[in-house]
């Protein structure tokens, strides 16, 4: 039965049309059971470059912009329960083949641990892994692990790389391991860039908060903790991410409001000794 499971692409784009122009053509090419670009009321050309692939990719557009996770939210009415959701972001390239039967495989594989979310890997142009791929639950004590960005500059320090190693860093276990070749685990929450979720629970959930603009991944993951919904990270499927910034100085702004709101959302106890 996992493998009649539909898989649909969707790609949230916002002003990314040339991205568009490059990513759309590698996804038409895996076989995806659909294919939609979910459009935050670009400005730019990016309707016309979907227009281009005419019936092959459906584009629901917002008629306001109302941030990533509203605009994510859009695909929840166009697919099935039964569907396997891919989002992937405009800014990214296909590293894995065959993405669709991939993902039926893994959702096949991991059906007995009551898996519904599988973050993908997410990798730099230069083939350097993402640091924030996965990650702990959202709290007091993740906070003060400062692992991705720390790693993160000691990259090309290989002396420091190697006093890190024998450095015990509180919540190191819960972050990736840059330093070695990434392997499948359980973790708390998953990168929404490059992201496999069974639609039923997707909608069962409501979708990402549609009132916060950063963190989105952190608040799915703990509302899907709540219904006993598993998440884990498996490299099988792999992005090459492009950074195009479109948020820009908003973006400090906008995580330091989603943190508040998470704190106040989910309750400052659990904040404070969760995790």
């Amino acid at each position: 039965m996992t493998k009649q499971l539909p898989v649909v692409a969707a790609i949230p784009n916002y002003n990314m049309a040339e991205n568009l122009q490059k990513l759309l053509p590698q996804v038409l090419g895996q076989g995806y059971d659909g294919v939609f670009v979910l459009d935050d009321a670009s400005t730019d050309h990016s309707a016309e470059v979907v227009d281009e692939f005419c019936d092959e990719v459906k584009l629901i557009r917002s008629p306001q912009n109302r941030g990533a996770s509203a605009n994510r939210n859009q695909i929840i009415d166009h697919v099935s329960d039964a569907a396997l959701i891919h989002f992937i972001d405009a800014d990214m390239d296909l590293a894995t083949k065959e993405n669709p039967a991939v993902a039926r495989d893994l959702f096949a594989r991991y059906a007995d641990r009551r898996v519904g979310a599988i973050g993908g890997l997410v990798s730099r142009a230069d083939g350097s892994q993402e640091p924030y791929n996965y990650g702990p639950v959202f709290s007091l004590g993740s906070i003060f692990t400062a692992v991705p960005p720390l790693t993160d500059c000691l990259r090309e320090k290989p002396r420091a790389v190697k006093a890190l190693r024998r450095i015990s860093m509180p919540g190191r276990k819960s972050w990736p391991n840059v330093f070695e070749p990434p392997v499948p685990t359980e973790t708390y929450w998953v990168a929404e860039g490059n992201m496999l979720i069974q639609s039923g629970v997707f909608k069962s959930v409501g979708g990402f908060d549609p009132l916060i603009r950063a963190h989105e991944a952190q608040d799915l993951a703990i509302r899907l903790e709540k219904r006993g919904v598993k998440r884990r990270f498996d490299p099988s499927i792999e992005v090459i991410h492009h950074y195009v910034d479109v948020r820009g100085k908003n973006r400090g702004k906008q995580q330091r409001k989603a943190a508040l709101y998470l704190i106040r959302k989910h309750g400052l106890v659990r904040w404070l000794t969760d995790g």
